[in-house]
């Protein structure tokens, strides 16, 4: 234990120099318009806060490439106003179009990174929501641990030594013999430097474990939670948020409970996003859409999946940006229920699965579900979805919460879970939101916020990954109902580690139930360095 403080109080500079809402993931990946230019921003958060934070940001438009880009990561809570200045990216050798950084968040939370592209087409900026947390604290290994814990010793021998020294040979001449009383005063010198040195590497171990202790508290960490749900015909799920944390007694008003942090806000017109995954990812699977009952409470209707054991996921998104991400396991009795009359709510008993062939939909129609690329650790990637009718043509997809398409990344033992939109990762509500803020408006609040299809360029005419070039047609066209034209749709994505996934794509067709087909993806090891 010695060792370990002293090691930790001489390594203090070092550690903070050196360190510099998915459930198991923190990785951002994100595709827009910045003007003329398409890119997508990958963003690697580092696991200890402050930290560096690495930034890819790749072309998506080939014809139209910017020759610079910048980032500045804004504070949800400042904005602009408050930001460092825009770190200037590097072109990638051999990689045309792709430019890369690294920049300092200095504390845990809700960030807008303004990328902004320029060139010869013309200026551009694409903000991009990233939540920053904290996962992990730096250790010193062992070997060092005793390395530096010998220099110390080292070190504090010295300086008693030197204070004996300098008492006991100051005050006599050159070349003298110390008389005894020189050498009794230099005793009591080294003594009293003992101890002070001693008092002063207690109060120094004290203050390190303090503020290691308040960091490791501020640690990211699934929100305690409760999911139950109740057996027979009317069969509903009740999500409890028992974290302390979510909560807090209001000083000014006793008894009186009130909401931790900035507000809920609807993403896609939902308050939160639920999921239910067969454990082992190989079964049923649901995408649900509670009900808020109270501050802690959401409810809702389980219809369609059978009785088993199921992994809980479930999402909402604060006014600041942040995306809180819950986790638990729950026991699905038998029964039934009527679904939520808003229609939105999706479950499967058995998923269309993708083999040899295209998975089989219902009707006749079929889903292919591919990789742009072959996946690596931490490597952003595309998940391409192509919906075609029985006799091979593309399908017209329906807007299904204001998009052409949702998907579910699931790790086969349940560590990651990711829920992707055609935008990437990131929640489109706060993306939304911090551009309202930025430009001042702070009037709405909570749930009143405006609609998916009041926030501009958040049509599905507009949004990136749906093939959807021939939407721009008269009255009466695909464009004018809002239907994709093309059975296209594609989800940007990085897998955060190794592993065994299973990809689960969920669109809904014209005059078609909302379906849903899956892909097995392995992730290797990557090799070592």
């Amino acid at each position: 234990m010695l060792r370990r403080k002293l090691a930790g109080l001489l390594m203090l500079t070092a550690l903070w120099l050196t360190s510099s809402a998915h459930v198991g993931s923190t990785l951002v990946v994100q595709e827009g318009m910045a003007g003329p230019y398409g890119l997508r921003l990958l963003v690697r958060p580092p696991g200890v806060i402050p930290g560096l934070v690495e930034v890819i940001v790749r072309t998506t438009t080939p014809g139209t490439v910017p020759t610079g880009v910048s980032v500045r990561p804004a504070y949800w809570r400042f904005g602009l106003k408050g930001a460092p200045p825009a770190e200037v990216l590097t072109p990638v050798p051999g990689e045309a179009g792709t430019f890369t950084t690294q920049l300092w968040i200095m504390q845990s939370g809700s960030y807008a990174f303004h990328v902004q592209a320029t060139g010869p087409a013309g200026d551009g900026t694409l903000v991009v929501p990233v939540t920053s947390v904290a996962t992990t604290a730096s250790t010193v290994p062992p070997w060092l641990g005793w390395l530096l814990a010998a220099l110390g010793t080292f070190l504090v021998f010295g300086l008693i030594s030197v204070v004996g020294a300098a008492t006991r040979e100051s005050a006599i001449a050159p070349g003298a013999v110390p008389a005894p009383t020189d050498r009794r005063r230099a005793q009591r010198a080294m003594a009293i430097a003992a101890c002070l040195i001693v008092a002063m590497l207690t109060g120094g171990w004290k203050w390190w474990n303090a503020v290691d202790t308040d960091y490791r508290k501020q640690l990211d960490k699934p929100l305690a939670v409760e999911g139950t749900v109740t057996a027979g015909d009317a069969r509903a799920l009740t999500l409890r948020i028992t974290d302390e944390s979510w909560t807090f007694i209001d000083p000014k008003q006793p008894g009186i409970r009130k909401q931790s942090g900035t507000p809920l806000i609807p993403d896609h017109g939902k308050l939160m996003h639920l999921f239910l995954v067969e454990a082992g990812a190989r079964g049923a699977v649901a995408h649900l859409h509670p009900v808020r009952k109270d501050l802690s409470t959401f409810t809702t209707p389980v219809t369609g999946i059978p009785a088993g054991k199921y992994w809980l996921f479930a999402e909402v998104v604060r006014e600041s940006g942040y995306t809180v991400s819950m986790a638990d396991t729950v026991d699905v009795p038998a029964g039934a229920s009527t679904p939520n009359v808003d229609g939105d709510d999706a479950w499967t008993a058995s998923p269309a699965a993708m083999g040899a062939a295209p998975a089989a939909l219902s009707g006749g129609g079929t889903m292919t579900i591919s990789l742009d690329r072959a996946p690596t650790v931490r490597g952003d990637v595309t998940i391409r979805a192509r919906v075609t009718n029985a006799d091979g043509s593309p399908a017209a997809l329906a807007p299904w919460l204001g998009m052409a398409g949702h998907a579910m990344v699931v790790r086969t033992d349940g560590q990651v879970f990711m829920h992707l939109h055609p935008m990437g990762t990131g929640s489109m509500a706060a993306q939304e939101r911090l551009l309202r803020r930025e430009a001042g408006d702070t009037v709405n609040h909570g749930e009143a916020q405006p609609t998916m299809a009041a926030m501009p360029g958040h049509d599905m005419g507009t949004m990136p990954g749906h093939d959807i070039s021939a939407m721009q047609g008269a009255p009466g066209s695909a464009a004018a109902t809002g239907v994709a034209a093309t059975g296209d749709v594609s989800f940007p994505v990085a897998f955060p580690s190794a592993g065994s996934y299973r990809v689960f794509v969920q669109v809904r067709r014209v005059g078609q139930a909302i379906e849903t087909a899956v892909l097995d993806v392995t992730v290797p090891v990557p090799p070592a360095n």
